[in-house]
């Protein structure tokens, strides 16, 4: 059934290699099962564009998420269907980046303080349109642009890694967004969900850190390593496709039924 409602997701934490493209992927791909999705890809890596399309090198500069900061492009036109409508899908879209853009970083650096109302303007175009959900791909920093984009957002799904630096960085990153509230007037909730990713119970460190957080007040959702996840990238398939029986589906699928 499709949802009503409008929310803007970030899945996010300020430290990279954690998996925020491949699991923004995942829930990106069973959100649409409840309404239409788009995804902004606002890294400058480019990795959830060159995910869904391979060939996004070639993809004009006049469409990608930078033309549409720089109202270039009007986000309708900007705009790439990364899977077909069915049934019992509503529509899965991507506003893309080109991998590695340095044009992206530049303006992330300079151009984009003069008009931080862009993302505003991106995510009321995204409800004109009809979506029900954006999400966004971020970098792994937490300068202006990421807290701007984060500041506009309903949710942010923190993930980690069940390590001793990254709940560290957890705790910094819960204290970073009760200041985004009271600095930008934003109305993010609380955090209720936890992402742990790349979890190793064989390790004693994983294990003891996944037993704690568990017993905190987080919902969370454990994505255990899988050389399936590095398997659906190489295919350039969410995990959904390219191994639908595979445990972490299910627990992709409790999630977004959660945030749905």
């Amino acid at each position: 059934m499709k949802n009503n409602e409008f929310k803007t997701i970030c899945v996010f934490m300020q430290k990279g290699g954690v998996g925020k493209t491949t699991l923004t992927t995942m829930i990106s791909y069973e959100l649409a099962k409840f309404g239409k999705v788009l995804v902004v890809d606002a890294d400058q890596q480019g990795n959830f564009t060159y995910l869904y399309d391979p060939e996004s090198e070639k993809v004009s500069s006049k469409k990608c998420f930078l033309s549409v900061l720089k109202e270039e492009t009007s986000l309708a036109d900007g705009l790439i269907e990364c899977r077909p409508e069915s049934e019992n899908f509503f529509g899965l879209y991507m506003l893309g980046t080109k991998k590695n853009d340095n044009d992206l970083r530049s303006y992330m650096e300079s151009g984009f303080r003069d008009d931080p109302q862009a993302i505003r303007t991106i995510i009321r175009d995204a409800r004109d349109l009809n979506f029900n959900y954006v999400l966004f791909d971020l970098p792994p920093s937490f300068g202006f642009y990421e807290k701007i984009i984060l500041s506009n957002a309903n949710n942010i799904l923190p993930i980690i890694e069940p390590e001793d630096f990254a709940v560290e960085s957890l705790t910094n990153f819960n204290s970073q967004i009760k200041k985004l509230n009271v600095q930008y007037d934003a109305k993010i909730t609380p955090c209720k969900y936890l992402i742990i990713n790349k979890g190793n119970n064989q390790k004693q460190v994983h294990k003891y850190w996944t037993d704690t957080l568990r017993d905190s007040s987080y919902e969370v959702f454990e994505f255990h390593d899988s050389r399936a996840v590095s398997g659906s990238i190489s295919y350039h398939l969410p995990m959904q496709e390219y191994q639908p029986g595979n445990p972490l589906c299910k627990t992709v699928a409790a999630l977004a039924e959660k945030i749905k």
